[in-house]
């Protein structure tokens, strides 16, 4: 992945494999993973590589040292100078480099989604199963990288937040549309409007994290999920994500017709027939 730019050796995303698992590692420790740098053009690095890669089942994503993500880096939001707030979203001043191609000064212009709206929209395609594995503080946009995520393992430590409202800003990375579709638009409406951070406990109970681990085992817990979601036949799994994301703007009857075009296509997989060869064994042989 790219480099920090900085001089220094150590980039600011690492990636690894292990077996179908691709382990993608916010790597700025020394500033509590804040987003900075190329964080964000190495996320976006990493995911088109697991989207090309039929060998990637899983993406887990997690932060180096003590923290996953406190946001946005302090030194480049206090960096924006006298630079208007359309070349500040659209350019690359702040937050450092996004992995996408450059906007001329008309298309910064006309540019409705921003450059983290943009990035956002690319990690969003992924159709392959993604988990965040949380410890520490994840705030602004590094709640924003966790809940992107279709699942989230979470240290008893972790604490989770929007955290925009205590500097005047709105939320970003499609925050406002994930978290009253977890939470239920009035609990959203709380954490936004105060800028708490829940614990992992709250997290848990208001369906924000899907699992506690033991004490420093985020990555550990993560990874035993991440091995049996890769298990299964990778296609259905593809299928499966790919509804449900498009449930989030369809009607009944469109979902349904996404459901049966699915199928069509499963039915016939070879996955699918060996996977009801497997089941098929194992309940003869509990009946036996």
């Amino acid at each position: 992945m790219s480099g920090n730019g900085g001089g220094a050796t150590a980039p600011d995303v690492l990636v690894e494999r292990q077996g179908g698992v691709m382990v993608v590692t916010l790597n700025r420790p020394d500033r509590h993973n804040a987003i900075g740098g190329t964080m964000l053009e190495g996320i976006a690095e990493a995911f088109a590589e697991a989207a090309a890669d039929d060998s990637v089942r899983v993406v887990v994503t997690t932060g180096a040292g003590s923290t996953f993500c406190v946001g946005a880096d302090a030194a480049d939001l206090g960096g924006a100078g006298d630079a208007s707030a359309r070349e500040i979203l659209s350019g690359t001043s702040l937050g450092g480099r996004k992995g996408l191609p450059d906007l001329t000064a008309y298309e910064r212009s006309l540019d409705d989604l921003g450059n983290a709206g943009r990035w956002t929209e690319k990690i969003w395609r992924l159709e392959k199963p993604t988990i965040a594995a949380v410890s520490g503080v994840a705030v602004g946009g590094g709640f924003g990288i966790a809940l992107l995520h279709d699942l989230i393992v979470a240290d008893p430590a972790a604490r989770l937040g929007a955290g925009f409202a205590p500097i005047g800003l709105a939320p970003e990375l499609g925050i406002s549309l994930l978290l009253p579709r977890v939470t239920g638009l009035s609990l959203a409406a709380d954490l936004l409007f105060t800028g708490r951070l829940v614990d992992a406990v709250e997290a848990k109970e208001i369906g924000l994290v899907n699992r506690i681990s033991a004490e420093g085992r985020a990555l550990d817990a993560a990874m035993t999920l991440a091995e049996r979601v890769a298990s299964m036949p990778p296609l259905g799994l593809r299928a499966a994500k790919r509804v449900l994301r498009r449930s989030m703007t369809s009607t009944m009857v469109e979902q349904l017709r996404e459901e049966h075009a699915a199928q069509l296509v499963l039915f016939d997989h070879p996955d699918t027939h060996a996977a009801f060869a497997r089941l098929s064994r194992r309940l003869s042989e509990k009946a036996g």
